[in-house]
């Protein structure tokens, strides 16, 4: 399936209303997660990324939420597609510059995004209008609750999240971490 067709028109997307969409534009809660006993993206070789791919892509594809999905890898978006996922807040810009070994898996409304092999083996992000923090956290925690689980054991993630270690705002998340963020509306 083509990008372009997939994604929600930009004018559509501006229109979305949330709790508080007057102060406070949108809700986004990310949580990275590791596999054991796989080397971090960065740190391993191309065959081993994407041997990660094949195994977490299916796992995240087969989610309920991701029903009607765009899932691609990497080395198969343009340049110009990496950039309207990275203008709309959907991947970052390091998952933009990624190649083979690397993916995504976007659900139809755009809430829901998971970047695969960014520097952690998975980036899950749910993105809601207005302020709506809880119910983002609330689909994440979903999501990772159903994929520890459709995992393979040999394949399961590194450890259960645990909120006993804070992140600053701005630091790069290596590791099992979870960031909690709202883009206020200014005038």
């Amino acid at each position: 399936m083509n990008l372009h067709e997939f994604l929600v028109s930009p004018d559509e997307s501006a229109r979305r209303e949330g709790p508080h969409n007057k102060i406070v534009m949108s809700s986004r809660v990310r949580l990275a997660r590791n596999l054991k006993g796989a080397a971090f993206p960065g740190w391993a070789k191309k065959a081993e990324r994407i041997k990660t791919l094949e195994v977490i892509r299916p796992a995240v594809e087969a989610l309920p939420q991701m029903a009607d999905r765009f899932s691609e890898t990497m080395d198969n978006l343009t340049l110009l597609d990496k950039n309207i996922l990275v203008e709309r807040h959907l991947i970052s810009r390091e998952h933009a510059a990624k190649n083979a070994g690397s993916g995504l898996v976007l659900n139809r409304d755009e809430t829901l995004c998971v970047m695969i092999n960014e520097e952690d083996h998975l980036r899950m992000q749910a993105l809601r209008p207005g302020l709506q923090l809880k119910q983002a956290w609330q689909a994440i925690d979903q999501v990772d609750t159903k994929l520890d689980y459709n995992l393979s054991e040999k394949d399961r993630f590194s450890g259960r999240f645990s909120f006993a270690r804070p992140v600053s705002f701005q630091a790069p998340i290596f590791g099992d971490a979870l960031k909690l963020a709202a883009a206020p509306s200014l005038p």
